[in-house]
Order: C-alpha cells, then structure tokens, then sequence
C-alpha cells in the first residue's frame, strides 16, 4: 500500500512539475510573477477594486436595453472587435482572420445592411486587427494590429503602410496594440496591452482573448499609451506599467485621453494640457464588469463596453502565484464555466461619471461588446470579443 501511495504522489508530482516552469504557448517563455500588495488591492473583489459579484443597483441597473438590438451578418462577419462607420453611411468591419467586410445601408436587407459583394475582399496579413477608425474622408482605415503594430489600410485599394512597430527613443517593440484613437491634430494616441505576444491558434486567427488570459494570470503590468506624430512619424512612450492597456478615447475638448485598465477594472486619465499636462489621474473605477474598448460618446462623454460581468475568481488568483501559474495550462477551456454570457456598455460624462447603462444580462441578444461606435443620428454600433456577426441599437 506505501508503496502504490508513493507511485501515485511520484506520478502526480512528474504530470505537475511542468506545469510550474512555464506557461502555455505563446507565453512559455516566462512564469507567473508575483503581484504586488498595491496593486493587489485593486483586483475586483479585494478591498479598493471594484465589488465582486458587481453591485448592479443605480447607474448600473440590470435591464433588457441591448436585447432590442439589430444582429447583422451573422456567420458571415466573425470577431470584428470595432465597427467603423463611414462618412457615406456604409460600413466598415475587420474580422478576427484580418479580412475586410464592407456594408451599405439598405431598406430590404435584414437589419438594414447589406454586405458589399462585388469586389475582391481585402486581406491585411497575418495578426489581429483589433480598434480601428475612419481616415481621409472615408479611404483609409487607421488600424492597432495585434501582430503589426499601427498601420494604415486602404479601404478601396487595400494598400496597407505600416505606421509604427516600436518606440522611437527605445526601439522597443509593439508586441500587441490594441486599440487608438486621432486628436484634431492629427496625432494618434495608442495602446499596446502588454510586452507579451499573441499567438496563432489552431483554428486559424491570432487569439487575442487567450493571451489575454494568460496576461492576467502572468500577473503582468506592461501596458503602455503611445503617441504617434503624423509629422515625424515618432512614437512617443507617455504611460507603461498598465495592466492590460485597451481602449483609447481623446476627450471631446483635447485636454486629456482616457486609457482602459482592464484587469483592474478602471479607466486612466492622461493630460495633454494644463497643470496636470503629462501626469494621470483615474476617470473611472470599481466598474461592474471587465472593461474593454472607449469611444467618445455625442454628448462629450464616453462610451466604455463590458464584455464580461467582474468575478471574485481574479482576486482569488491574485496572491497565489503558483496556482495562476498551474491555471494557466486550463483557463481557456475553464472559462465558459466560471463567467456568464452577457453585453453590457456603461455611458459616461465627460468627468468620468457613470450615467447608464445598455444591458443584455443573459447575452441572448447581444454579448461580449467590445467597442461602440456611435453616429450622428444617436445609433450605436457594436463590435463583439468572442461571437458572429455585429450588432446596432437606437437607444
């Protein structure tokens, strides 16, 4: 009996011990690190980070809202994480294998669009698109590539330029920009999440959700907001040490751009003038669900969409090192099990304050937002994380 006793914890301790030296691809360079007691306590759930299970009672009110929603091309438009609107109305969307799907309106199409299926469909190369706007009146897209870096798209002779791939002074690399957004200058402000890479996955994209996961469980803090100047075509490094650096929104008056902080549930605020110019402070905290895009709202205010409801289970994993490390190899097919589908976008002012929110709290309808993009007429436009097709909404 000792003896298949010690057979077992010896087969055991072999099946485990490689688990605690590295993690799953792409990050099986490196371990999980220790969190530090600061930022700790801004985990959800922990004693300065936003309530876990999230408290949904004023603002943040559960309701049926986003369930009234249009859904358009779905199995045909996969993971396009924003929704670009063109001056002429149409459409702009960039799914998770890099192609470029267009749509006009229409008032016999299902939804009131129509895809455009009359040219060659443009493919931008290898990597994620993730957030990405209307340029030049309509001709260009300016994309955040997962892969890439910053690029510029042609969205009628698919040219695609590469902007930018590393900073300036450093020649540190752009491992995973994400999200951007132009100030009137003509300056683009940009994040990259982390210094970590994404990988290919076995269905064919680059799996941003998974790295991601393993960002959060690597304990890591290695996001940055960048600048790039048109004229110089320099990036400038103005924040590092984020904890997943995502959306980005300059504010309605140019003072200040706002930089989500996903894994700590909150939103910075940079200033680019006045007596605060180069330092920040918090826009937004404690929000109720995992923050992923921003985008300045019609009112001056903005738009911050929650892809996932918060969960205790982060701030659980937080002090335990070695298990994030261990959960790591397991989370992607975990993860279905321990959040709940739903779509939810929270509008603020323009100082930060929530004032509602647009709900699905099943996600029948609509979920995993990940970026809003609002028209002149009030619609709001929706990317998604995770499933098929778009979706829009008159609230």
């Amino acid at each position: 009996m000792a003896k298949c006793a010690a057979m077992t914890v010896a087969i055991a301790a072999a099946w485990v011990y490689p688990l605690t030296v590295r993690m799953p691809p792409p990050y099986d360079g490196r371990v999980a690190q220790d969190i530090e007691a600061e930022r700790l306590e801004l985990l959800p759930g922990a004693a300065r980070g936003a309530p876990a299970p999230a408290n949904l009672t004023g603002p943040y009110a559960v309701n049926s809202r986003l369930q009234k929603a249009h859904r358009v091309f779905v199995g045909e438009v996969d993971g396009s994480e924003s929704v670009a609107v063109a001056p002429s109305g149409e459409l702009i969307m960039l799914d998770k294998y890099g192609v470029m799907h267009r749509a006009r309106p229409s008032a016999a199409a299902p939804g009131g669009f129509e895809l455009l299926r009359d040219a060659a469909p443009v493919y931008i190369g290898p990597g994620r698109p993730l957030g990405f706007h209307v340029v030049e009146g309509g001709e260009a897209l300016l994309v955040c590539d997962s892969l890439k870096g910053l690029l510029r798209v042609g969205i009628t002779d698919g040219r695609i330029e590469v902007l930018a791939n590393r900073v300036t002074a450093t020649g540190d690399p752009l491992n995973y920009a994400n999200d951007l957004d132009v100030a009137a200058d003509g300056t683009v402000y940009f994040t990259s999440s982390t210094a970590g890479a994404v990988g290919l996955n076995a269905a064919g994209f680059y799996d941003t959700m998974r790295s991601y996961l393993f960002n959060m469980l690597a304990g890591d803090a290695t996001g940055r907001l960048l600048s790039w100047n048109p004229a110089t075509r320099e990036v400038v490094q103005l924040l590092d040490g984020i904890a997943y650096a995502n959306g980005v929104a300059v504010s309605a008056d140019g003072s200040f751009v706002a930089v989500v902080e996903t894994n700590l549930c909150r939103v910075r605020r940079y200033w680019l003038r006045g007596p605060k110019k180069g330092t920040y402070d918090i826009l937004v905290d404690k929000l109720p669900g995992v923050p992923d895009g921003i985008t300045r709202s019609a009112s001056g205010g903005f738009w911050v969409t929650l892809p996932i409801a918060v969960t205790p289970l982060i701030n659980f994993l937080g002090p335990r090192r070695m298990l994030r490390q261990i959960v790591s190899h397991f989370i992607v097919q975990v993860l279905p099990y321990v959040t709940r589908a739903w779509g939810c976008v929270v509008r603020l002012d323009a100082e930060g304050k929530p004032l509602e929110n647009l709900m699905d709290s099943t996600g029948e309808v609509v979920s995993t937002v990940s970026a809003v993009t609002e028209t002149p007429d009030g619609r709001l436009f929706l990317g998604n994380l995770g499933g098929t097709g778009v979706s829009w909404i008159s609230p």
